[in-house]
This record gives C-alpha cells, structure tokens and sequence, in this order.
C-alpha cells in the first residue's frame, strides 16, 4: 500500500483525464488505510493509553502522506466534533481534499473517514502522526532562531545565576528541538547565541542539554538571525 501513489483528485477530474485506474487504487488504498488505524487503535488502546506502537505500524504500511490525507479528510468530516482539538482541525485545513461527489450527490470522501473508535483516541493518534512525522523533517534556520531566541529569553528572565556552581545562567535546549536536531544544527544554535562565553554542555545530574553563560555576560542580547539566501527570498 506504502508504493501506491496517492491520487488528491475526484473521480470527475479523473473520469475527464482517463486516470480512473489511478483514482480507484488510491481510494481503495485511501479505505484501507481508514480501517487500519481503526485496528491499530483498538489494538493498542490499553490501561487508558495509546501506544505508539499504533501509528508505527499504520505509517510502516501505507506512508505518512496517505495516513495524514485519511486523517486530515476525517477531522473535515467532524469539524463539529468537541472532542478533537482547534490545532488538529487547523493541521486538517492545510492539506487539500478536494470533495468527491458521485451520482446520488454524496461525498465519496466519507468512505475512508475513521469512524469506529472514540474522536479522542484519533484525536491523539492524530497528534502522534503530527509530531514523528515532524522528526522526519529537517530543522530550518527559523527554527534554530527561535530556540535561540527562547534560551536568550530564559536568560535574561533568571533573576538570579542559576548554574549549579552559582557561577553563570543556564537555559535547557527544549527537548523538541534536540528530538529533531542533528549534530551541524547544535553548531548552528551555538553561533546564533550572541553571548561570547556561551556553551552548550551537559550538567550532571540533569538531563539535556543546556546552554550555559558566565554571571557577567550583557543578558540582553537577541541572537544574530540567520541569513537568507536570495534563491530562498524569491
């Protein structure tokens, strides 16, 4: 199912283009990606958790793209639903599912809506989709400027030194960031921070990585902002 493309057209478009074949595979991909993150979910909801275990084995089999078009067409069909959050149905609004109307005026679209399990157990298996589909993807500079913003703003925040040796401040690097971050875009965090003495070290006893400036650095500095190249402001 992971190889069959994923068709974003209705049936009308594909019926004018002579790419039925194409419209059909993906639908009945589309339906059967539906009912395995039904299964998964009602596999792996124990002792009130979901296990990730649920959206490894539905992304192993159908991709991310195609697991996240099923659930983006699911939340347009429930948007009325309470039990799935305002972010999940705004992530929906991003990705185009165009309607799919047959003969009878009905949406073919409702067929591969995931339905068979509570909307908060797919509400956080939504979430899940979202955030390893996120470490799938590289940090961009405006990334990195905004972990750097938030540990300069952690540092000019600290009323007093806060370093276990009470000989400088210390911000922790958000985990989300190290989650996704490789070892050229700790380089990059470290040179956006304007504090000379900077260093980005671990601390015994703690977990994480911290950036860590002496008591006398000027903590009112904003980071350098990354450069633009000009084939990225076009």
């Amino acid at each position: 199912m992971n190889k069959t493309p994923l068709y974003h057209y209705p049936s009308s478009y594909a019926r004018e283009h002579n790419e039925l074949p194409l419209y059909r595979e993906s639908f009945q991909a589309n339906v059967a990606c539906k009912e395995a993150i039904e299964t998964a979910i009602s596999k792996h909801y124990n002792d009130n958790c979901l296990g990730k275990d649920a959206v490894t084995e539905v992304v192993r089999e159908f991709g991310f793209e195609r697991t996240m078009y099923v659930l983006a067409n699911t939340v347009r069909h429930k948007d009325w639903d309470g039990r799935i959050s305002q972010d999940n149905k705004r992530w929906a609004r991003t990705i185009p599912v165009f309607e799919d109307l047959n003969g009878f005026g009905q949406d073919c679209c409702v067929y591969f809506v995931v339905g068979q399990c509570h909307p908060g157990l797919t509400n956080i298996f939504i979430n899940q989709v979202r955030h390893d589909y996120l470490l799938t993807q590289p940090l961009k500079a405006q990334d990195i400027y905004t972990e750097a913003l938030k540990i300069c703003c952690t540092f000019e925040n600290a009323p007093h030194p806060n370093a276990p040796e009470k000989d400088g401040f210390i911000a922790k690097v958000s985990p989300a960031f190290m989650e996704r971050a490789k070892k050229r875009d700790i380089t990059r965090l470290a040179k956006m921070l304007p504090h000379p003495s900077v260093q980005l070290t671990e601390i015994e006893g703690r977990e994480g990585l911290f950036a860590k400036i002496s008591a006398e650095e000027n903590r009112h500095l904003i980071p350098k902002k990354p450069r633009v190249r000009k084939s990225q402001e076009r």
